[in-house]
C-alpha cells in the first residue's frame, strides 16, 4: 500500500514529480486540477456514462467515480462558503492558495474553519484510505502526518527553475510569473497558518525529507522517492515526529 503526499514552493516540483511517481507505483495521482474537474463532474453519474460506453469502467475510471463521491460527501459535511466567513470545503481543495479569500478573524470564523478544516481532512482521509495514491498539496503532509503508512515529502528548488516552470505551466511572462510566485507562496503560508497552525509549512521537521528538484533533477528524484516508499513498507524508515526537537 503506497501513500506519498509532496507538498512545497510554487514551482519547487511537486506537480512535475507527482505524476511520474503514480506510474512507477501503479498508483492513482491526485492534484488541485484533478480535484477540480471531479468537483465539476461530481454531479454526472458516472454508471449512466459506463452503461452508454457498454463497457466495463477503467480502474481510471473507477478511481474517479469514488474521488467524485469523496467529494460530494465533504460538500454535504463542510460549510457552503460564504463571502465574510470565507471560502467553501470545495475551494480549499480546488483553488490556487492566493485566489482564496482571508477575510477578518472572528469567532464565528473560527467555527466555521473548523467545519472547513474536518471536511478537508476528511477528503485527504478518504484519499489515503484508498491504499495506493500520490496526493499533491492541500495540507496532506499534516493531515496525514499520524499515517504510519505515509511518505511525506517537500519539494525547493532555485528561483530561476521555479520561475521557468510557472512560466510553462501557466502561460506567464517572466515578471508575472515572478508575482504569482510571491503571491503563490505567501498565500499559502497563510492557508497554512490559519488551518493547522503551522507557522512555516516548508519546515523540513513536516516531511520524511525534502528534495531539491534543481539539484537532482526530477527523474533521480522521482527515483529516490520510490526507494523510500519501498523503505517504509520495510520499516526501515520511522514514521515523522513533527513535534520532536
Amino acid at each position: 500500500m503506497s501513500i506519498v503526499t509532496l507538498s512545497g514552493l510554487t514551482g519547487g516540483g511537486a506537480r512535475r514529480l507527482g505524476p511520474g511517481i503514480a506510474r512507477r507505483l501503479g498508483a492513482d495521482y491526485v492534484d488541485r486540477l484533478i480535484l477540480t474537474d471531479a468537483a465539476r463532474h461530481a454531479g454526472a453519474t458516472v454508471a449512466a456514462l459506463h452503461e452508454r460506453e457498454e463497457r466495463p469502467p477503467t480502474r481510471g475510471e473507477r478511481f474517479t467515480g469514488m474521488l467524485q463521491r469523496i467529494l460530494e460527501r465533504a460538500a454535504v459535511s463542510g460549510a457552503a462558503g460564504d463571502p465574510y466567513f470565507g471560502p467553501s470545503t470545495m475551494s480549499l481543495l480546488t483553488e490556487e492558495f492566493e485566489e482564496l479569500p482571508q477575510p477578518t478573524i472572528t469567532r464565528g470564523h473560527e467555527i466555521e474553519d473548523e467545519k472547513y478544516h474536518d471536511a478537508l481532512a476528511q477528503v485527504i482521509n478518504d484519499l489515503a484510505a484508498t491504499g495506493n495514491v500520490v496526493i499533491v498539496g492541500r495540507g496532506s503532509p499534516v493531515i496525514l502526518k499520524d499515517q504510519p503508512t505515509a511518505l511525506r515529502v517537500g519539494t525547493v528548488a532555485d528561483w530561476e527553475d521555479r520561475v521557468a516552470r510557472v512560466m510553462e505551466v501557466d502561460r506567464l511572462e517572466r515578471d508575472e510569473a515572478e508575482r504569482t510566485i510571491v503571491a503563490r507562496d505567501q498565500a499559502r503560508a497563510y492557508y497554512y497558518k490559519r488551518y493547522f497552525d503551522i507557522d512555516d509549512p516548508d519546515d523540513p521537521k513536516l516531511y520524511h525529507f525534502v528534495l531539491n528538484t534543481s539539484d537532482l533533477g526530477i527523474e533521480y528524484a522521482t527515483t529516490i522517492v520510490i526507494e523510500a516508499v519501498q523503505a517504509l513498507e520495510a520499516g526501515d524508515i520511522r514514521p515523522v515526529d513533527s513535534d520532536s526537537p
